[in-house]
């Protein structure tokens, strides 16, 4: 057992230097926070991009909200789904600029943009 008493000698000098404190808890709860992210991510960025189509307006509010906790959810170690997240905001984001400019076939132009410029010559 040598001079550090083992095994449990280790244990010992462990919870006296961290009391209460656990690395793998830590570790997993920080994975679920990310987790969590993404999936509000993803859900975000698909309403922005089924919004437009069932007529309820484009708007880019979504995509933006669906990259934010997309890349939160990377830098909380939940990288694969957190990629995706952002990967499919930027899509939502894209697609809601184009529906609002009526860009799609079939979606209605929901910006609503300056009169057209008359020339003098109209008047």
């Amino acid at each position: 057992m040598g001079e550090s008493g083992g095994h449990r000698g280790h244990v010992k000098r462990n919870r006296t230097r961290n009391p209460g404190r656990n690395p793998i808890r830590e570790i997993e709860v920080k994975v679920l926070a990310g987790g969590t992210c993404a999936v509000l991510g993803i859900l975000f960025a698909a309403g922005g991009l089924v919004g437009p189509i069932l007529g309820s307006g484009a708007s880019v509010s979504a995509g933006v909200i669906g990259v934010a906790l997309g890349i939160v959810a990377y830098f909380l170690d939940a990288r694969r789904i957190g990629t995706f997240a952002v990967i499919l905001a930027i899509t939502a984001l894209f697609f809601g600029l184009a529906a609002s400019q009526g860009l799609i076939p079939g979606i209605k132009a929901s910006d609503h943009g300056l009169p057209a410029i008359q020339s003098s010559e109209d008047h």
